[in-house]
């Protein structure tokens, strides 16, 4: 016990507390540690009047439990007029019978003659009534020249909502080929 580094005082106290722990432990005494302070002096469960929430409140009554909310979609899912293949495909023959049935073909004139095809097919196909659906109309014309022709075109899309139609026709100098798509709007 006798460290050069230690003043007797702090000697003297380091003794005394060495006997009060041990005479507290001997003795079965409560302890007053930090601990058990801290626990005791936090809350209001010794102030009275103010008990727990949950026993005075009044928004824990019968009356006042509501039901879990449930939240619904506010907009459309599915169309009102859901979109008719058969019905389109004759609008564009007809339209094509009309437009391009005696059809020779010019690079001033044939260009003209598409865009033609394609907003009075958009007309029709609008007039039907398929609402919430995007149409895209692709017509292509070109000259029969002995030369073979592939038309490849690839989407992503729903398969049960979304659709197309696909036409062509030929004439002795031009062909067209007309294909119509109809993507339903999210």
């Amino acid at each position: 016990m006798s460290d050069p580094k230690k003043s007797r005082v702090s000697m003297m106290l380091s003794g005394q507390l060495e006997n009060i722990s041990s005479t507290m432990t001997a003795s079965n005494k409560k302890s007053t540690s930090r601990v058990r302070m801290r626990r005791q002096s936090f809350g209001f469960s010794g102030v009275g009047g103010i008990g727990r929430v949950a026993e005075r409140s009044s928004m824990f009554a019968p009356e006042f439990k509501r039901p879990a909310l449930i939240y619904l979609n506010t907009y459309q899912l599915e169309p009102l007029v859901k979109f008719h293949s058969p019905s389109v495909k004759k609008a564009a023959e007809r339209i094509l019978d009309e437009l391009f049935g005696d059809h020779k073909y010019s690079q001033h004139e044939s260009p003209k003659t598409a865009l033609r095809i394609s907003g009075e097919l958009m007309k029709a196909v609008k007039a039907m009534g398929f609402n919430r659906y995007r149409i895209i109309s692709v017509v292509t014309i070109a000259q029969k020249r002995a030369q073979s022709y592939n038309n490849a075109i690839s989407f992503l899309w729903d398969h049960e909502r979304d659709n197309y139609i696909n036409t062509s026709r030929e004439t002795p100098t031009a062909f067209v080929q007309v294909t119509l798509f109809v993507v339903y709007l999210d």
